[in-house]
Parts: structure tokens; C-alpha cells; sequence
């Protein structure tokens, strides 16, 4: 089955947007779905490094038309949140922090849905603040299996906000070069290359590499969190990380479920909403 693709901006009208305040750092949080339904499904969605909240905004009318109440946030040093020199950049303050502003929402026992830099976050915040999780949704998850060396991504690349240097970075993101539009390109590089941007992402890009094996979930999800249900999603043309990552960390972490989406790169809720939120939705179905 081909996939859907839809514009970066799609869903934008269907979010409300307002800031939230952690610790002195203010970021940015995402949120649809309607408040008033009793058994709210409650999904908090986490992007990866350089990236920001609005790349899981194409896959929120799916995920609102399915029953799910979302919230996304940026981290600190990414898209509208706050950009300071004194701000910790790494994937452990990434973690104290999402759980700081799910504790400012009056958020508990979410599912929560980490990508790439995303998953080793919601992967600690799991083990660390297991009232905040009921579920964990790892996709191109760092953290778990190991990262070759040759796999990460320079932190100067991740940082770099000209429109030439963002081109190359989506074109690397997805699998279909053709989603990668003038107009994605250019609201992109207007944010990565604000004030401060360049510096907090370059920090941010390598803590990760530096963390991203070293600071290894795997044995505190499985002997802290042995019986927390966990859905693993990959990418199938995945060039960030690797897709026989995906087996190595099904392998690793007991009773999880693995998706394999085709045709899709490192963002496959963003390259095929509808499938993602097909395997997402039966996931909390069968996790009840």
C-alpha cells in the first residue's frame, strides 16, 4: 500500500498552541483533542534532536479523529522554546524537563511517543517518573540498541540553519525526497537559524552522540519497568538509525512489539501518518 503524504502544515489548523514555563526555561506545547470525552486516550509526542514539535503535527488529525488528546512540546534550545547558553542540552535535562511540564499540565499515566533523541527521553522519564507512563512508543529510538560511530550525525550538521544546509538535513530525514518543499525548508531555516539556535542544537546534537550509548536504558526498562507495555517503530529506508536497530532492540526489550513501516525513513509519523496511527492505535487497544 502506498502511503499518504501530507504537507508539513497539515493539522495546524486543528492544535491550539501556548507556552509552559520549566524551571525558568519556556518552551512551546502543541495540543488537540477534545478535553471533555471521558477515557481520553492521552498521547505526549517527543521529536528528535534539531527537530521540534510541529513534525508530529501532520499526524494529529489521525490521531484526534482516533480518539487520542495530544500534547507535543519542543525541547529547550529547539523550534519556539527557549535558546540560553546556561541551559543543560542533555537527553537526561531533556527527560527532568518533559517531565516538569507534564507535572505542569496535571499530566499522569500517558502514553508517551519518544523519536530518535525522543526515546532515550521517554525512555528515563518511564524508569524515572513511572507515575507520569503507562506506555512507551519508541520510534528510531536512540538508547537502547547501540549507535555505530559512523552513524552519528555531526552536531554541525544538525545545527547548520542556512537553507542549503537544512535541504541536505530533511532530504537525509525522509526517504521521499519530494516532501521536502521550499516552503519546509524555508520556515525551517528561519527557525534553526534564530537567536541562539545554531548553539543550542550543535550542544544538543553532541550530548546525544556522546549519550546515546553510554546513557543505555535497556536494563533499567527491563528490571524496573519489566511489565510497562512497549511498541518499537521503524523506518524501513532509515538513514539516521539504521534499521537492524530495530530487531536488536525488540530482542532487548522483552514483550515489545516491533512495526517495520515501509517506504518510510527516520520519521515514518510524519512520512505515512495514517499506518502510524493504524499500529498506534491497535497498540493501546491490546495494552489495556
Amino acid at each position: 500500500m502506498t502511503a499518504t503524504h501530507y504537507s508539513f502544515t497539515h493539522g495546524r489548523d486543528q492544535v491550539i498552541s501556548y507556552p509552559v514555563t520549566v524551571g525558568g526555561v519556556r518552551t512551546r506545547v502543541l495540543e488537540a483533542g477534545s478535553t471533555n470525552e471521558a477515557g481520553d486516550n492521552i498521547l505526549v509526542c517527543m521529536h528528535g534532536v534539531g527537530s521540534r514539535a510541529d513534525r508530529f503535527t501532520p499526524t494529529i488529525p489521525g490521531l484526534v479523529e482516533a480518539g487520542f488528546h495530544v500534547f507535543v512540546l519542543d525541547y529547550p534550545g529547539h523550534g519556539l522554546a527557549d535558546k540560553r547558553p546556561d541551559i543543560d542540552y542533555r537527553p537526561q535535562a531533556f527527560a527532568a524537563f518533559v517531565a516538569g511540564v507534564l507535572d505542569e499540565l496535571k499530566l499522569s499515566g500517558v502514553t508517551l511517543v519518544g523519536t530518535s533523541l525522543g526515546g532515550l527521553v521517554g525512555s528515563r522519564i518511564a524508569v524515572d517518573r513511572p507515575d507520569l507512563v503507562s506506555k512507551l512508543v519508541l520510534i528510531g529510538t536512540m538508547g537502547i540498541a547501540p549507535l555505530a560511530e559512523a552513524d552519528m550525525v555531526p552536531p554541525k550538521n544538525v545545527a547548520n540553519g542556512s537553507p542549503e544546509g537544512v535541504r541536505e538535513k530533511l532530504g537525509f530525514l525522509v526517504s521521499d525526497p519530494a516532501m521536502v518543499t521550499d516552503e519546509w525548508v524555508r520556515e525551517e531555516s528561519m527557525i534553526n537559524s534564530s537567536e541562539g539556535a545554531a548553539q543550542a542544537l550543535e550542544t544538543a546534537a553532541r550530548h546525544l552522540n556522546e549519550q546515546a550509548n553510554a546513557d543505555n536504558q535497556t536494563h533499567r526498562l527491563t528490571t524496573l519497568r519489566p511489565d510497562l507495555p512497549i511498541l518499537i517503530v521503524w523506518g524501513e529506508n532509515d538513514r539516521w538509525t539504521p534499521v537492524t536497530m530495530a530487531g536488536i532492540c525488540h530482542e532487548l526489550l522483552p514483550g515489545s512489539r516491533l512495526v517495520v513501516m515501509p517506504g518510510c525513513g527516520h520519521a515514518p509519523y510524519f512520512e505515512d501518518p495514517d499506518a502510524f496511527v493504524g499500529c498506534l492505535n491497535q497498540f493501546v487497544a491490546e495494552s489495556v
